[in-house]
């Protein structure tokens, strides 16, 4: 089906091999050749006009596997990543954007390619005070609108490692979410639906998890990765933990790939969407970079940079991902993230 060929393209490229069920002798014999992540064995771009498993038989031959370990990576493929044999364009985009979580600013929708997908890790960057956690707090509040206005209507987790969620904030978008849907709805079917919605019933659907160390979020991501019933989470901000806690960065590095490799699972297990945000830092030249590292880069499928442009106004630039080095700006009004005046 469409959900299984998006698991494909947009988590099976960023999924290192080690968090596959190989045997060690394959993912030496990979790791050999420099391949660390999937997207090093099928170079495949998304919205292709066809996907077929012979091309991943294809990319297989070129790297001149034994036959053993070749056959056990194609396996691995096919059954676990779930490709199909074949599904055209039209089909994935059709499906892709019916469940795409939006912003409420056509805008950085229209930079985001639709939206944000399910089984998709999207990465926000940003200093303090560049939007993000308003950003995060408004894909909370979009997750609870009902399918019938084209919402995901599913529950969500905020997995706040900084303290910075706001009850009263996500009360305030909620309640501007509700009369656009009052404002909007046509039809007697969408007039009932909206008429019965409150905003304490749209929070409800809103779950929000203070971690105040690193071994918190592991242990949270992996309870929620045997059992989840969220349709999305959102981790503000993951660096906290990451950028002072440790003095044995090679432990950090070890936490880290480990963390990523739960997080792409848990995306493909249960088609989560799942929303990080980063911090900053200076590097040696005095440029603004992720924190994390490069190793951490490959985690997300899509990394987008914030920043505050002036007043209200602020930017999104794709920094890794469809549409890179595309910049869309967006303003943050007591109603939430919107657009611009033009």
């Amino acid at each position: 089906n469409t959900t299984n060929l998006l698991h494909l393209l947009r988590c099976a490229m960023a999924l290192p091999i080690t968090s596959l069920p190989l045997p060690k002798a394959t993912t030496k014999h990979l790791a050999a050749q420099n391949i660390t992540f999937l997207s090093d064995v099928v170079q495949t771009l998304p919205w292709l006009d066809s996907y077929s498993q012979k091309d991943v038989v294809s990319q297989l031959e070129e790297l001149n596997l034994p036959q053993s370990h070749e056959k056990l990576l194609l396996d691995v493929l096919t059954t676990n990543i779930n490709c199909p044999s074949f599904l055209s364009s039209k089909d994935v985009k059709e499906s892709v954007l019916k469940s795409s979580l939006i912003t409420f600013s056509s805008h950085l929708d229209a930079l985001l390619c639709g939206g944000i997908f399910p089984g998709e890790i999207i990465e926000f960057v940003g200093e303090p005070g560049s939007g993000t956690t308003q950003l995060c707090s408004q894909l909370a509040v979009d997750c609870t609108i009902p399918k019938i206005f084209g919402g995901r209507n599913c529950k969500t987790l905020i997995v706040d490692c900084n303290g910075d969620t706001c009850e009263a904030r996500l009360n305030q978008m909620a309640d501007a979410t509700l009369s656009h849907l009052k404002l909007i709805a046509s039809s007697s079917e969408e007039r009932d639906v909206v008429s019965r919605l409150t905003v304490k019933e749209m929070l409800s659907n809103i779950s929000t998890v203070r971690c105040t160390d690193y071994s918190q979020l592991l242990a949270l991501i992996n309870n929620i990765s045997e059992e989840c019933n969220y349709g999305a989470v959102i981790v503000d901000a993951l660096a906290t933990h990451f950028r002072h806690e440790f003095d044995d960065m090679r432990q950090r590095t070890n936490i880290l790939a480990e963390l990523s490799n739960k997080l792409h699972r848990l995306c493909i297990r249960h088609n989560v969407t799942l929303v990080i945000v980063n911090q900053v830092r200076m590097d040696g030249e005095g440029n603004v970079q992720p924190c994390l590292g490069e190793s951490w880069s490959h985690t997300a499928h899509r990394r987008v940079f914030l920043r505050k442009v002036a007043g209200d106004v602020y930017s999104a630039t794709v920094m890794k991902g469809e549409k890179s080095g595309e910049t869309a700006n967006f303003r943050i009004s007591s109603r939430g993230i919107r657009d611009c005046p033009s």
